[in-house]
């Protein structure tokens, strides 16, 4: 008779806490107050885009935004099933960066062991721009996830390089440029490991000794699969794969790149490194959060107890700064595309070298028998890993309660405030033209700047299922000209005939009054034909000003 099988060991329960917690807290923040902050231009892009039919938004597609397609089909088809509410439009956002939290600590996990996976999901959840883009109905937290998983994938294909690991490899880089094109740049960090690894002829891959992370060898390395040149050729040969698969958004994105990313500045050496710019603190959307777990990251380099987990951290900090790198110089070539909230997926990163941080320090505090005096019911490794994770809550509580204000998503630069990134009233825009329109009137919008405002946009919005001003001097719609910008009337005599009274909606820093906000031509003529201004509403950012024939500015 035959000896019983053996039950398979069951994992504990803390690996699944490891990254539990983290998703929980995430998921938390995303969803506090979600509904607050008004869609800013971006969002209106999202929602002016996957709110049309499929037919419409292919053909949109063809114009602009190719390299946004899969997010915004992705979108439409969340629409019809859970409606426009801004709420709802940054569920799956939110969905995203929890699930992210959950990749960051198990890299984490598998870098330093599970307290420094837990410790660097919780750092993550807890900066503010995370949360920040949880809250956003743009692709960005998808790049970010994306990128981490081919972190992760990255990691495992480096204890074992089978071709079925890396072929996952480039599939998950190739979704992260299927998200956002340059969460790819990614494998920038990928690739600092790899010829570092390959100058020292080895195989350094991090874990904490468990069967799942790899086998131990002497001085703490983990035995390698392949030499370190396999190792190289099937990275390389993967990155080129994951390239192909994302060429198709590369060469249309390439067509539409005057409408997609707009005249950046050629970034400078200082840009790179964060003296001027705003790089850090725009990452994070808060300077202390950045200088604190910067630090904690740096940290983790010094208190590294042994080599092995001395080269995790610097592991740690190539997918932090490897990608920004990489975006530096291709932003020094014709194109620049140096703008930060597309390089968000770096910050993870920053949260893993973090969590090392933390861990290597409670470490070290619990051979402390001060720290142990005066610690006595708590074990003072755990009780130095809460103090440092609740300071980097701490350190961001101001930056989180900033972001989630009214039209806090119109201070897209933030904590920096560019001209372009000042906050705007929408929803008063729209309140104001809904309480006091009449039958007959129609609108004018302000469509300068490429119509990055989406001013039209925000009040078929915000007005959506109710009577709205139909729009003078368009000769087609967005919809209609299967674009983010409607087509104006060549000759705007034709538009204007038999209209009493006009509204005009503008952004204020891109215009004084409502006649300058307009094109020449328009203008002229309704000063030709008498129009004047009868009465401003001026919200903040945005101004409604309602023109008519023979009446006297009020």
């Amino acid at each position: 008779m035959s000896a019983p099988e053996r039950a398979p060991a069951r994992r504990p329960v803390s690996a699944y806490l490891t990254w539990a917690v983290p998703v929980v807290v995430t998921a938390a923040l995303g969803l506090f107050e979600i509904g607050v902050p008004q869609l800013w231009r971006d969002e209106f892009a999202s929602w002016s885009a996957a709110s049309r039919t499929l037919p419409q938004l292919w053909a949109m597609l063809h114009n602009i935004d190719a390299v946004l397609g899969v997010y915004y089909f992705g979108l439409h088809l969340w629409m019809a099933v859970f409606g426009q509410s801004a709420t709802a439009m940054r569920l799956p956002s939110v969905f995203a960066m929890a699930a992210t939290a959950a990749v960051v600590a198990l890299i984490g996990r598998r870098l330093g062991g599970g307290a420094a996976g837990l410790a660097g999901g919780l750092v993550f959840a807890l900066i503010p721009s995370v949360s920040r883009y949880a809250q956003e109905a743009r692709p960005y937290a998808f790049a970010t996830l994306f990128a981490a998983l081919a972190t992760l994938q990255f990691l495992r294909a480096l204890e074992r390089p089978h071709w079925s690991r890396w072929a996952l490899y480039s599939v998950l880089l190739a979704c992260a440029g299927a998200a956002n094109l340059i969460a790819v740049c990614v494998a920038a960090g990928h690739l600092l490991i790899v010829l570092w690894d390959f100058c020292q002829r080895t195989v350094r891959v991090g874990g904490d000794g468990t069967e799942e992370s790899g086998r131990s060898l002497p001085g703490g390395r983990l035995a390698p699969e392949g030499s370190p040149l396999l190792l190289v050729t099937r990275f390389v040969v993967s990155v080129v794969v994951g390239g192909i698969l994302v060429s198709p958004f590369v060469i249309e994105g390439h067509k539409q790149q005057g409408w997609q990313i707009g005249s950046q500045a050629s970034p400078h050496v200082a840009q790179l490194v964060g003296i001027s710019g705003g790089l850090w603190q725009e990452l994070f959307s808060s300077v202390p959060a950045a200088v604190v777990i910067m630090l904690l990251a740096l940290a983790a380099v010094v208190a590294a107890p042994d080599p092995r987990r001395r080269a995790a951290a610097c592991y740690a900090l190539a997918f932090a700064i490897g990608p920004v790198i990489a975006v530096w110089l291709i932003s020094r070539g014709p194109t620049s595309y140096w703008t930060f909230r597309y390089m968000l997926f770096s910050i993870t990163g920053w949260a893993i070298g973090a969590g090392l941080g933390i861990s290597f320090i409670a470490e070290r505090a619990r051979r402390s028998t001060r720290l142990a005096r005066l610690t006595s019911t708590v074990s003072p490794r755990f009780a130095v890993a809460g103090v440092l994770v609740a300071v980097v809550g701490l350190v961001g509580l101001h930056d989180q309660l900033a972001l989630r204000q009214s039209e806090a998503h119109n201070l897209w630069s933030y904590p920096e405030m560019p001209s372009n990134g000042q906050p705007v009233d929408y929803q008063a825009a729209a309140a104001v033209i809904a309480a006091n329109a009449r039958p007959g009137d129609r609108i004018a919008y302000q469509v300068s700047d490429s119509n990055h405002y989406q001013v039209d946009t925000s009040i078929a919005y915000y007005l959506r299922g109710k009577p709205i001003p139909p729009p003078v001097f368009q000769a087609e719609t967005q919809v209609e000209s299967n674009s983010l910008q409607p087509v104006e009337c060549v000759d705007p005599s034709v538009c204007i005939t038999g209209t009493p009274r006009i509204w005009v909606v503008f952004v204020n820093h891109l215009a004084p009054d409502p006649f300058s906000a307009l094109p020449y031509t328009e203008s002229a003529l309704l000063t030709t034909y008498g129009y004047q201004t009868q009465t401003l509403y001026q919200e903040n950012g945005i101004t409604v000003a309602l023109l008519s024939v023979g009446q006297q500015s009020s």
